[in-house]
This record gives C-alpha cells, structure tokens and sequence, in this order.
C-alpha cells in the first residue's frame, strides 16, 4: 500500500468511527484530542526543519484508529497496574473499544485487516525523501 493508500485508509477507517457518546464526551474526539497531544509531545525533540510524511493531526487519527482495533482486538491486554507504564490514550483507547464493543464491531470487521498494513515509520520517512 503507498503512501496516499495509507493517508487515505486512516482517514476514512476515522471518518467511519461509529459516533461513541461518553457522557459529555465526543470518543472520537477526545481520543484524537488525547493523540494529538502525544504526538505534539513526541516531536517536540525533532531536530528543527525536519520534514515529516505526516502531519500531527494525521497521525493522531492513525493512533486514534490503531489503538482502537488493539483494544477491540485485545479488550483486556492492559489491567489497572499498567497505568504507569503505558499511554495514557492508549488505555482509553482499549477502554472505549472494550465498552463499546457491540458498536465497533462492524467498523473493526471492516478496518482491521486493512489497517494492519498501515505502517507509521514509513509514513514519517516519507516526508524525508
């Protein structure tokens, strides 16, 4: 899959998150809000002008979507204790899929196989060529 299959892949696998309400809360959104941020937060130490494949908004829906098909796939991999050593959206992430479940299953039939070729590293390198 290239680079524009994969681009496109993420954001419709995003787009078709089914519309998950959390009391006041948007899913969707507050796992892109919570992903955004990581990201932001992990380039931060990237050398000035280095150039990216994807941008920060594009890959917090590749981890929104990522992290939602584990915890589907996965709904019990991370307990309690693993507060400490795993991302906090990642947690979320596995949080929601397992709570919402019945509500994910047609989206994760459809995106799971797919997305499994999605591949972030290549996706950054992109930019660097």
């Amino acid at each position: 899959m290239n680079h524009t299959q994969q681009i496109k892949l993420i954001f419709d696998a995003f787009d078709q998150i089914p519309d998950l309400q959390d009391g006041f809360k948007d899913v969707r959104e507050y796992l892109f809000d919570l992903n955004e941020q990581a990201e932001r937060r992990h380039r931060k130490g990237a050398p000035n002008g280095i150039k990216h494949g994807l941008t920060v908004a594009s890959a917090a829906k590749l981890f929104v979507v990522s992290h939602l098909l584990d915890g589907f796939k996965e709904p019990n991999r991370f307990s309690v204790d693993d507060i400490t050593s795993i991302r906090t959206e990642v947690l979320y992430a596995q949080n929601y899929a397992k709570r919402f479940h019945a509500e994910l299953t047609e989206w994760a039939a459809k995106f799971s196989a797919q997305f499994e070729q999605v591949d972030y590293s290549e996706l950054i390198k992109a930019g660097r060529a």
